[in-house]
């Protein structure tokens, strides 16, 4: 899967953000696919700092979900610690602008 959108420098800095809190959130039902997640948030950060576009299924759908949750942490609709939804409350103009690009329900059966 390759990004096709222009991403701004703040963009990827909102992004990176994103993929840094989502491990933290714990929000995964088995410990199993906690593990998956924080290795494919590693390996997206990595590309995307490295200038790679060319993420794998799995990356494209934690860099969505860790767009989700900071969109719901900031719109108080998940709870987190004030300090952290303080951190997250600095990329709301950001992740606003990034949430129609990466708000996708995805079908465990379409792995690429």
């Amino acid at each position: 899967m390759k990004l096709s959108f222009n991403l701004s420098a703040a963009d990827l800095n909102t992004i990176i953000f994103a993929l840094g809190i989502l491990p933290e959130l714990e929000l995964e039902d088995t410990p199993e696919q906690a593990d998956i997640n924080q290795l494919c948030c590693m390996s997206a950060v990595h590309k995307i700092t490295s200038g790679n576009t060319k993420l794998t299924a799995n990356e494209f759908r934690v860099i969505s979900g860790a767009i989700q949750a900071l969109y719901l942490i900031i719109h108080g609709e998940l709870e987190v610690e004030p300090k952290t939804k303080a951190e997250c409350s600095r990329y709301v103009f950001d992740v606003n602008r990034l949430m129609p690009m990466f708000d996708f329900d995805f079908d465990e059966s379409s792995e690429e």
